[in-house]
């Protein structure tokens, strides 16, 4: 017999359904022959290693295309699986048609005079929302974006924050796919993205799309941030455009792009980042200027601030970036919540324009300001002091 199944659904702790229970009890009483785990790597994490307490088989056998980790338990992998039997070399899968032909780049964009005070002078944890929201990274994806949508390619761009992934999606009117959207959603973006005739050609997307999603036309990467100095992960984006891309002559048919903001740690991460992706046999070119189509560079404009350097998107990505994490999901959340119900609102023909006044505005609408006389209360007065007989004032 053959099952197919996820390691979630395996190494399930709620309850489960009757039919379910039923299944997960038969799954324990086999001896099965072999079993074979996909994306390996991963069996080290908290649950999924429990898959060997419920699959008992005579033999396993691992697969995976990025075979490290950054907490090195991937040398324990010989005692929980066994040895590694065959390791493909991707340069010469590359040059035999199996995996496209990427160039790696790696792109320095300049803080701006603004950025780079505030670097210097704020804390180190408030450092990296700096250098993840430098407004030359914008205009580096702008730049790049219009670049290869003009020469026909599908395009991911890549963030682990989702702040540049939501503002700059919104500017550049494109489509962007975070943690936050449901399955149907992100469904409706990944099929309109795949077909060649649509019009959507860049697609802004946070880490949920590091791994199983299929999108074999995309050719370019532009990656803003990632997490620190995590070769897995950028093993795992480049693998989005290594699908093999037919018909193309070409020294480099796919391309990857990472922004990297100059004179910050986060050279060092990048650095990191890139080793495992070395040892594959890939070089990263460095590029420092960025050439418009007058021929001027980007990241010199207005007198070396960049290109929207001294400009108010400037201070708009300054505050996104030293307001605290919390607080922008939260206004984020509100804000889509009140677009919600705008929207649906219109659609039910029901916005109307009435008349107002401040005290509505001011929040109180509903109270009422009245003013009362007093009027005294006549009463017989109680027995008196004789020391204040003289303050009394004789009838």
């Amino acid at each position: 017999k053959l099952l197919i199944t996820t390691y979630p659904m395996i190494t399930l702790d709620k309850k489960r359904s009757k039919a379910g229970e039923e299944l997960i009890n038969q799954i324990k009483k086999r001896q099965w022959g072999i079993i074979v785990l996909d994306e390996v790597h991963l069996s080290f994490a908290d649950k999924f290693w429990q898959v060997f307490n419920v699959c008992r088989a005579h033999c396993k056998l691992g697969l995976t295309a990025t075979l490290v980790r950054e907490d090195d338990k991937i040398k324990e992998l010989k005692n929980l699986i066994g040895p590694k039997l065959y390791e493909a070399d991707w340069q010469d899968l590359a040059n035999q048609g199996y995996l496209a032909r990427v160039q790696c780049v790696e792109v320095w964009c300049p803080m701006t005079p603004m950025f780079m005070k505030c670097y210097l002078e704020t804390s180190p944890r408030q450092r990296k929302d700096l250098w993840i929201m430098n407004p030359n990274k914008l205009a580096a994806v702008e730049f790049l974006v219009q670049f290869w949508e003009d020469e026909g390619h599908k395009i991911i761009v890549f963030s682990d924050d989702l702040r540049p992934v939501v503002a700059y999606s919104h500017r550049m009117g494109r489509k962007c796919m975070t943690g936050d959207d449901d399955a149907a959603t992100r469904e409706e973006v990944l099929t309109k993205f795949r077909q060649a005739d649509s019009d959507v050609k860049t697609l802004f997307m946070s880490s949920v799309g590091d791994a199983a999603i299929d999108l074999p036309d995309a050719s370019v990467i532009i990656q803003i941030s990632s997490n620190f100095g995590s070769r897995q992960k950028e093993a795992q984006r480049l693998g989005r455009i290594l699908r093999p891309k037919p018909g193309s002559n070409a020294r480099f048919n796919a391309h990857f792009y990472t922004l990297v903001s100059q004179d910050t740690q986060e050279m060092y991460y990048s650095t990191k980042r890139q080793r495992y992706l070395v040892d594959q046999g890939y070089a990263f070119k460095v590029v420092k200027q960025l050439e418009d189509a007058n021929g001027n560079d980007i990241f010199t404009l207005n007198k070396g601030a960049g290109k929207y350097g001294g400009t108010e998107l400037e201070k708009d990505l300054l505050q996104m970036a030293m307001e605290d994490r919390q607080e922008a999901k939260e206004r984020a959340q509100r804000s889509q919540t009140a677009l919600a119900i705008a929207t649906a609102a219109v659609s039910r023909g029901s916005v109307r324009r009435g008349t107002g006044n401040i005290a509505g505005l001011s929040g109180g609408k509903e109270l009422v300001y009245g003013e009362y006389e007093r009027v005294p209360v006549s009463h017989k007065p109680g027995p008196r002091h004789k020391a204040f007989e003289k303050f009394y004032k004789k009838k």
